[in-house]
């Protein structure tokens, strides 16, 4: 595999992820069938297990990518799914696309471009110490928001929270790639190593915290934060704990696709 085709793979992982998404929104009714007196349709059944498999096929693809890309590419191209979404929601669930965001789409499409053609290759370092740094930040910040939330505004709680809930599922890629660092292919020693255990956390807690942040904060404050800390902490974190060189280019594609980010998720 080389570097264009690893790029594609990550693509299509993320490709894979919305299109498991959008099943599950499809075909979400049979969970309520039952309590609203309806009949379970096994078609429904079908199309929203199928949309789990999906879901959790993906990091497969981001494990093919890491072989070749940096993790804060491949973090990068994570940004993908919004478009993908935005799309693939048009075509099977009739939902519009709002005018207004049709030139941050743009935006965000030539940011990833732009994020491929100025990609680095993958790093044959790991620093361990930073990893669990990087980690330890957004777990103690969420544990610390959550402490205070009953004194913070609706809008502060979805910015911190969402920022916290991105930040912890974008870190997924870094845990991953320690995974495919030390361990390799071998999946079963991965069972062994407290790195797959930081990936199932970072995975569990983003999706609760998440959702504490669409009760207590406001989507307005909780969306743009939360996707835009999916692709700019991974991606940032990644410079250490991976110890990739720093390049402007790059940079200037991973604020072209956070800025995107929240542009359509406002």
């Amino acid at each position: 595999m080389n570097t264009i085709t690893a790029y594609f793979a990550a693509l299509f992982g993320n490709f894979l992820l919305s299109l498991g998404f959008s099943l599950q929104k499809k075909h979400v009714h049979w969970l309520s069938a039952k309590r609203r007196g309806e009949r379970i349709r096994h078609g429904e059944i079908i199309g929203w297990v199928s949309g789990f498999i999906l879901m959790n096929v993906q990091p497969i693809f981001n494990y093919l990518a890491l072989e070749k890309l940096a993790p804060n590419i491949v973090a990068a191209l994570g940004g993908s799914n919004i478009i993908f979404t935005i799309l693939l929601s048009y075509f099977m669930l009739g939902e519009q696309i709002p005018s207004r965001k049709v030139p941050f789409i743009f935006l965000l499409m030539a940011s990833l471009a732009y994020a491929g053609l100025v990609g680095q290759e993958a790093s044959q370092q790991f620093n361990a110490q930073a990893f669990w740094v990087a980690f330890f930040i957004p777990t103690a910040f969420a544990m610390l928001v959550l402490f205070a939330s009953k004194r913070m505004s609706p809008e502060r709680i979805g910015l911190f929270l969402g920022s916290a809930a991105g930040a912890l599922g974008g870190f997924m890629v870094l845990a991953l790639e320690a995974l495919r660092m030390n361990y390799g292919p071998s999946v079963l020693n991965w069972f062994l190593s407290a790195y797959l255990y930081v990936y199932l956390f970072c995975g569990i807690a983003s999706f609760l915290i998440k959702q504490f942040a669409f009760e207590r904060g406001k989507m307005t404050a909780v969306a743009p934060s939360f996707y835009g800390l999916l692709v700019l902490y991974p991606s940032i974190a990644a410079y250490f704990v991976s110890n990739v060189p720093i390049r402007i280019p790059q940079l200037i594609a991973f604020g072209g696709i956070s800025a995107a980010i929240v542009l359509i998720s406002i």
